[in-house]
C-alpha cells in the first residue's frame, strides 16, 4: 500500500464517492433550464427620425456613433467619433412611466 495522503482511504470509499458524483451530474443534466426573461420591447425609430430629435418614448438612443439622452425635456448628445459611419437609430433605454405622465397643473380636490 502506498504511503501517500490517500493511503487511509479504501477503494470502496473512493468508488462510492465517484458513483455519487456521477449521480449528481446526471441529475443536474436532467434539471430544466430556466430561460432568461424576455427583454422589454424598446421603441423603434420612426421614418425620418434624426439623432438630435430622438425616438419618441425613448430616454437613451444611439446611431452607433453618438449616444443621446433625454432628461427633463432637454436632449444631450456625445460628440461623434472620427470616421464613424452612423447606422439606424436604436433605443437603448425606454422612458420611465413617470417621465411619460402629463403634469397635473391643479391639485386634486
Amino acid at each position: 500500500m502506498p504511503h501517500g495522503s490517500f493511503a487511509h482511504v479504501s477503494i470502496r470509499s473512493m468508488a462510492s464517492l465517484a458513483a455519487a458524483m456521477i449521480v449528481v451530474a446526471a441529475l443536474a443534466a436532467d434539471a430544466p433550464v430556466a430561460s432568461p426573461p424576455a427583454a422589454p420591447e424598446l421603441p423603434q425609430a420612426p421614418e425620418g427620425a434624426s439623432t438630435q430629435s430622438g425616438i419618441p418614448g425613448c430616454a437613451v438612443w444611439t446611431d452607433r456613433c453618438v449616444v443621446c439622452q433625454r432628461a427633463g425635456g432637454a436632449i444631450t448628445c456625445t460628440n461623434i467619433g472620427i470616421a464613424c459611419q452612423p447606422q439606424a437609430l436604436r433605443c437603448l433605454r425606454a422612458e420611465a412611466a413617470e417621465d411619460k405622465k402629463p403634469v397635473n397643473e391643479s391639485p386634486p380636490p
